[in-house]
């Protein structure tokens, strides 16, 4: 486990576009956080049990700071939280007041569906038991995730209740529930009808249609050739009609969307949402 304490200037903002300041922050002030990389959420042999965590200066008296976890993607096979993407929107996120994890998981390769899916439950419910350490509100964690991530981040939102899919993983005693879900370029459902996958629909988001779920902000590409925008079409449509709340910004754009395209778009929406449903401020 290794911790950096770092100093965020105005000079590194200005390189940094994606870890921008808070409305109104003055252009001079220097911002401290704390980044601890490869903690692990869970005891195992897996390598794969590990997140960073990013954090801003605790001040004391205080009170309780709300949370973002980062799930990356690749394809639920490759892929890292060191990303330089995710690693920028860690940092920014701390910069912005939020304790923010940045996850990784089992890839299929390591053990099957629906392993991974566990893993970023079992990393949402460690955040918890650990919410007095690093001063979290436990009722106000949100999830952002891309791709292959952004599957995995609607499942954090959608199935808490699916006590199947909490896995053989530690804190049990805490519900993986989350206040809010952002998902860019998401797979709602399996694409491919032949693959063994289609026969699980408790692995989908759209498998808890009319099942209650945490508000969600789905950020898709019209022009993705990887998740089609016509299921993620569906999938809004069938959640919004049964009262689910969805925020839906759909743009043109490819498989990058809210990722590394369309940035001047995806990242507002995201940076609203998280301050609507985390600090209550919009």
């Amino acid at each position: 486990m290794r911790k950096t304490l770092c100093t965020i200037v105005a000079a590194l903002l200005a390189l940094a576009p994606m870890a921008s300041a808070q409305p109104g922050m003055s252009q001079s002030s220097e911002k401290k956080i704390t980044v601890t990389s490869d903690i692990r959420y869970r005891d195992g042999q897996s390598q794969s049990w590990l997140l960073d965590l990013a954090e801003p200066e605790q001040v004391p008296g205080g009170g309780l700071r709300p949370a973002i976890v980062i799930v990356h993607g690749g394809g639920w096979a490759f892929g890292s939280k060191s990303d330089q993407v995710y690693r920028d929107l860690l940092i920014s996120y701390a910069l912005q007041g939020y304790v923010t994890i940045s996850v990784e998981y089992r890839f299929v390769q390591e053990a099957p569906m629906p392993a991974c899916i566990e893993d970023v439950k079992c990393a949402v419910r460690w955040l918890k038991a650990h919410a007095d350490k690093y001063q979290v509100d436990p009722e106000r964690i949100g999830v952002y995730g891309h791709s292959a991530g952004a599957h995995l981040s609607l499942m954090i939102g959608v199935s808490s209740d699916n006590k199947d899919l909490e896995g053989d993983g530690p804190w049990k005693e805490y519900s993986s529930r989350v206040a809010c879900v952002a998902a860019g370029s998401p797979p709602t459902e399996i694409g491919n009808p032949s693959s063994p996958w289609s026969e699980h629909p408790e692995w989908w988001p759209i498998g808890y249609f009319g099942k209650t779920t945490s508000p969600m902000l789905l950020l898709q590409g019209i022009d993705d050739a990887v998740v089609k925008v016509n299921l993620t079409d569906d999938f809004v449509n069938k959640m919004t009609a049964s009262g689910a709340d969805i925020e839906y910004v759909r743009i043109h754009g490819h498989h990058g969307v809210a990722f590394d395209l369309n940035l001047n778009v995806t990242r507002p929406a995201m940076d609203n949402f998280f301050e609507r449903y985390l600090k209550g401020t919009m």
